[in-house]
């Protein structure tokens, strides 16, 4: 029985330290493994947040831009009211004016010699 204790102590011993150093050589490899990709983790979340900031610059920019152009497009709308306005005060006050003096007895009756005289003229023309 003494023989094959020794036997498997002689096989096992160099397994166990074999399977012990194994061990510690892949944990090393592991370790190192992994502070690679945390470095490399690290390197793309700093590249995001670079591309983050600068597409927020651009978004901010563009929306200035988009801002500047409706006040102008508002701006040129009031314009566009204030003489469309303007333009119908003149019409309405010329029309208002046109209408009054139709009323007066005197405009009338200078409206009717003019078109009696140029009744006459067209008349000894021919």
């Amino acid at each position: 029985m003494n023989e094959f204790v020794q036997t498997l102590l002689i096989s096992c011993i160099p397994a166990i330290v074999t399977g012990f150093v194994t061990y510690l050589v892949a944990h090393k490899n592991t370790s190192a493994q992994i502070k690679v990709v945390k470095e490399q983790n690290k390197h793309d979340l700093e590249k995001l947040m670079e591309q983050h900031k600068i597409d927020i610059d651009s978004l901010g920019k563009q929306h200035q831009q988009e801002l500047e152009k409706m006040e102008l497009e508002h701006k040129h709308k009031l314009e566009l009211i204030s003489k469309e306005n303007e333009n119908n005060l003149s019409q309405n006050l010329m029309t208002g004016l046109v209408g009054e003096i139709m009323k007066m007895p005197e405009a009338k009756a200078e409206i009717a010699k003019g078109i009696r005289q140029s009744s006459n003229k067209k008349g000894g023309r021919r």
